[in-house]
């Protein structure tokens, strides 16, 4: 499997950013990081980060959090649904030394897929089976 972190992979406009803060159907939730997601048409899923300057001051510890994210991403990316997720920093994430990040960050997917997989599910119960 190709690891890289193409284009076709992230969220690129402002509008892509904008239909997920708009419709995400699915969200984790931690103290250092908050990741909003919403299924996409395509076969795979893409990131977009938001690491803002108020919640991680200084730059070399942003650009961090931000090569760990996409790190991790991509080698979880085979394990999440066709989801277009946005990751959000909160206060004291760039504090946080790389082990943490990587823990942090593989149980937020962990924890995101499962919201998609129970948003999935719920979706999918209301429409008649075709046994009926």
């Amino acid at each position: 499997m190709n690891l890289g972190f193409t284009p076709e992979h992230r969220l690129l406009t402002p509008a892509q950013f904008k239909s997920v803060f708009d419709g995400a159907t699915c969200k984790a939730s931690g103290s250092h990081i908050l990741l909003l997601a919403r299924h996409n048409s395509l076969d795979h899923p893409r990131l977009g980060l938001v690491i803002a300057k108020k919640n991680v001051r200084r730059a070399v510890d942003r650009n961090k959090v931000k090569r760990i994210a996409r790190e991790s991403f991509r080698h979880h990316r085979a394990e999440l649904d066709n989801l277009d997720i946005v990751v959000l920093a909160r206060k004291g994430l760039g504090e946080l030394d790389n082990a943490a990040l990587h823990v942090l960050f593989r149980d937020m997917w962990r924890r995101l897929n499962k919201a998609a997989d129970k948003y999935h599910r719920s979706s999918n119960s209301g429409r008649p089976s075709s046994n009926a």
